[in-house]
Order: C-alpha cells, then structure tokens, then sequence
C-alpha cells in the first residue's frame, strides 16, 4: 500500500478530500473540498496540477464535493453549497456553469448523459442530456421507493440501473 499526500494546503496536501475519478488518459482527479480545488495526479500518484479556488465567480468553489468525467474527457464538480456544477477541460480551464439546487452526487452514463442527486429541498434525481438540459427528473423527500433523504453518492451500470447510496436513509436504491 502507499498514500498520496496528507494534511495540509501545499500541493499534493488535503484538507477534506470528497470525491474522486479517473479520466481516459489515467490521470486522477481528487476533490480537495476545504482547500477549495481539485488536485490532479499522474498514474505514479505524482502531483500534475490543481485548480480552483474560493470563490462566487464562474469557476471558483463554494465548497466543492462529487467530481466526475464526461465524454469529451471533460470534469464536471458538484458544488452542492454555490448550487451548480462546474464544468471544465481536463486540464482545469473553466468552461461552463450549470446552475442547479443543492448537487450532491453525480456520474456520466455511457452515453453522455449526466446523472445527477440533490438534497435540501429538492431531493431528487436528475438525468440530463450530453448538452446539459434536463430530460428527467424523479424522486422527493421521503423514506418509501423512489423517496430520498441524504443522496450522498449515484452510478450508472452498463443496463441503464441507476443506483443511489442515501447517508440518512442508510440504504442503496437500485432504480
């Protein structure tokens, strides 16, 4: 076993570390949520570069926390608090914010499309298409199927199920 970092805010140094994904050209992309960017790392978990920083501008976090790639090899990252999510290219320059209430969870099926897990108010699961423009949404506040309370983490298999871990509801839903 090894370890990549420790506290800290230096480079390769944590302070919260949320979520975390590999892109098609391995290279890992960590959340560093209390230092308010994202750390990038070679397949040798040597540090490449970070981005980001505290902020309310296009771009800048909130408190970032769920990260994931998209098909154009594209990050995407939550910002459940700032209530969007942060699109950028795979080498952190900013392209895009997709506005959206309380994003807690999110995953790329294999087609492109965006699915996404809110909480607060919303509590609700969202498909988007490949453009970012909602196609679907279901779900509310509650304890029955179908119902969520604290989504904390969603995937996409290979078939179209949808599965979604709840931290309050202390289950995963298969959808």
């Amino acid at each position: 076993t090894s370890q990549i970092g420790g506290h800290g805010s230096k480079k390769g140094q944590f302070n919260f570390p949320r979520g975390l994904v590999f892109n098609n050209n391995q290279l890992l992309y960590v959340v560093d949520a209390w230092n308010y960017r994202v750390q990038v790392f070679q397949h040798d978990n040597t540090f490449a570069f970070s981005f980001g920083i505290r902020g309310s501008g296009p771009g800048q976090f909130h408190l970032p926390d769920r990260i994931a790639i998209d098909y154009n090899n594209n990050v995407l990252v939550t910002d459940k608090d700032a209530n969007c999510i942060h699109l950028f290219s795979h080498s952190g320059q900013f392209i895009q914010t997709i506005n959206c209430h309380s994003p807690c969870a999110i995953t790329v099926s294999s087609t492109g499309h965006l699915i996404t897990g809110h909480q607060g108010d919303d509590n609700k699961i969202r498909v988007w298409s490949p453009t970012h423009q909602v196609i679907k949404q279901f779900g509310k506040k509650g304890t029955k199927q179908g119902e969520f309370v604290g989504i904390a983490g969603i995937s996409m298999n290979s078939t179209g199920t949808i599965y979604v871990v709840e931290e309050n509801n202390k289950r995963l839903q298969v959808i």
